[in-house]
């Protein structure tokens, strides 16, 4: 029997929901697995679909036209993943989300996360309040980009997500933070120092 527990665990964090309308949903979604490297999307592509991540690391960045790459997102296990944009207006995608490690995917297209909108009211619950999660954690990000030296941000972004710097490469914490690698390594070594 497939393990959808993660997923199961993330809904009934947020909403009540029947063993029933948990198996209706998980059977919309396709499960995928992307190797190393692999991409789920990338830039100037059009794909209306959002992804949970069931096992793996991943991120998703944006590049800029000197052709530096800016982390956008992280994504482990229990995450949710994709261009927005593109997901939910059917835009075409400014990000690239790629697979950091070997990873197994549950996909959901926009048209079958509307069906069950429609017939799981528990989903649309769901998925507003990590939508409003979301949009509260971004703007945070935003302001502390705008107010907070590059120290703050750093421990700011260890505090959230104390897991993430064991999973991911000091370049993209730093790209993440909007300091260069070199500035986030003077960075920890003055944590240490302190």
């Amino acid at each position: 029997m497939e393990d959808h527990s993660l997923l199961f665990e993330s809904i009934k964090k947020h909403v009540a929901i029947s063993d029933e309308q948990l198996k209706a949903f998980v059977s919309l979604a396709t499960e995928r697995k992307y190797k190393k490297g692999q991409f789920l999307l990338t830039e100037g592509s059009t794909i209306r679909k959002t992804h949970f991540i069931k096992k793996g690391a991943l991120i998703a960045y944006y590049v800029d036209l000197q052709g530096m790459e800016h982390v956008v997102q992280f994504g482990i296990e229990g995450w949710w993943i994709s261009d927005i944009q593109s997901y939910v207006k059917g835009d075409v995608a400014k990000l690239n989300v790629q697979a950091l490690e070997d990873s197994s995917i549950y996909e959901f297209s926009n048209e079958v996360m509307e069906k069950a909108y429609d017939e799981i009211p528990p989903i649309t619950r769901y998925f507003l309040k990590i939508t409003q999660n979301a949009f509260a954690t971004f703007q945070a990000r935003v302001l502390a980009d705008l107010s907070e030296s590059a120290e703050k941000r750093y421990k700011l972004f260890r505090e959230k997500y104390p897991k993430i710097e064991l999973r991911f490469p000091q370049k993209m914490i730093a790209s993440y933070i909007g300091v260069t690698p070199e500035s986030l390594s003077r960075l920890k070594k003055g944590l240490i120092n302190k």
